[in-house]
């Protein structure tokens, strides 16, 4: 699970507005973010390969905390300054510079950057209603060939993701609640006495 996981997102706009001006818009707006998820992934020849589903919350600016709790757990959670990613079947913890990940997806959400900055963004068709995005790192070197974003009225609802080995990870989101506030604590990880701790 080491793709979006493990390594994370308008009332509709008249079509004048530049796509992303829109997007940046609903960004602006979002100081907070918290909701379930269920996530596919798909290899190049469209076979599931895995399937989990777990809690999110984001909070601006750049903390984070992903939460798997089926088929086995495992929590990410971004302080403001590092990444933490720990998995307790491995009794292992990963640590990360924040500044080596705020291009991946799980932090298009909790940076306060300008979205244009890293990426090339396209306004796709509207489908039932919902906002649509296509995001095209401008990084060669990023982990994700293209990301797509699903919004509607102010909430996000999915995000589509597709890697360097053409793999296509699908995230929908439930009960999802904009600009609630979250206990600090969220985004406080302690690593749990004698598990490995890998610093990268």
């Amino acid at each position: 699970m080491e793709n979006v996981t493990r390594y994370i997102w308008l009332l509709l706009l008249p079509q004048l507005v530049f796509a992303n001006e829109s997007l940046d818009d609903f960004l602006k707006q979002l100081k907070t973010m918290q909701g379930q998820f269920k996530q596919s992934l798909f290899n190049e020849q469209g076979n599931l390969l895995e399937k989990s589903k777990g809690k999110m919350y984001v909070q601006r600016p750049n903390m984070f905390r992903w939460e798997y709790k089926q088929p086995y757990e495992q929590l990410i959670i971004a302080d403001g300054q590092k990444i933490w990613i720990y998995d307790s079947d491995l009794e292992q913890v990963t640590v990360k510079k924040l500044a080596n990940t705020l291009r991946t997806p799980a932090f298009l959400f909790s940076n306060n950057t300008n979205i244009e900055k890293d990426f090339f963004v396209n306004q796709l068709p509207v489908e039932n209603n919902s906002l649509r995005f296509e995001l095209i790192p401008k990084d060669e070197q990023n982990q994700f060939d293209s990301i797509r974003i699903e919004i509607k009225n102010k909430y996000l609802l999915g995000l589509e993701l597709v890697d360097s080995l053409a793999q296509t990870t699908y995230i929908r989101f439930e009960q999802i609640q904009n600009n609630q506030k979250l206990d600090k604590d969220l985004f406080i990880f302690t690593p749990p006495a004698g598990v490995d701790i890998i610093n990268e």
